[in-house]
């Protein structure tokens, strides 16, 4: 019988996985290797590897205690990936806070394909406009085509009946007071400080 590992995850955004019949959540960052029996902590940013390390089961008995210290040493690191980071619109669509180069902190949208090849990825928006509230109906307008995209996957291809696109704006009515996209204005909120801060730095380490 699969069992439910408990970790600490807090609020980070994790996957399941199944190791010796029982399923762990998983925080994004970190992977398994089977064979060795390892938990491995590996975090990139711009195409450098930042975080690397491995958590054996044998050196810290057993599987669960081993995911455990991988998960602290992953927090610790500061690159941890919280839930309320993404909003999840679907199980094929969600938005994330990406910065541009150029723009700055904006909100991305991505829809996974069916199949192993990439999704597509949506501009929506620059988080300054989400955030002081200015074009929200340009905004809302872009994830209802996002979610339309996102149907058409499903659907193969089908172009999107007049009662769905309804059901897609009714569901976007009823998303703003939600706390999850609370959260997620909040999430956005972090990251601008934090490179606001990152740019700060950068320019008194040049004076």
């Amino acid at each position: 019988m699969n069992a439910r590992s408990t970790s600490n995850i807090s609020d980070l955004r994790c996957y399941d996985k199944v190791v010796d019949d029982v399923t762990y959540q998983v925080p994004r960052g970190i992977t398994r290797d089977l064979r060795g029996r390892v938990w491995i902590v590996r975090v990139s940013k711009n195409k450098q590897l930042i975080v690397n390390a491995r958590f054996t089961d044998k050196r810290f008995d057993g599987t669960r205690r081993a995911l455990e210290a991988a998960i602290i040493h992953l927090v610790h690191s500061g690159y941890a990936w919280l839930g309320n980071d993404v909003l999840q619109l679907s199980e094929r669509a969600a938005v994330h806070w990406r910065k541009r180069s150029g723009i700055g902190l904006c909100a991305v949208a991505y829809v996974a394909s069916t199949g192993r090849g990439r999704g597509k990825t949506f501009f929506l928006s620059t988080y300054k406009r989400v955030a002081s509230g200015r074009g929200m109906d340009k905004f809302r307008g872009k994830l209802q085509d996002v979610l339309e995209h996102a149907y058409k996957i499903e659907s193969g291809g089908m172009s999107v009946p007049p009662s769905i696109k309804h059901d897609i704006a009714r569901k976007l009515e009823c998303l703003w007071p939600e706390p999850g996209f609370k959260a997620f204005l909040e999430a956005g909120a972090r990251k601008a400080d934090q490179i606001a801060v990152a740019q700060y730095l950068e320019t008194i380490g040049k004076d």
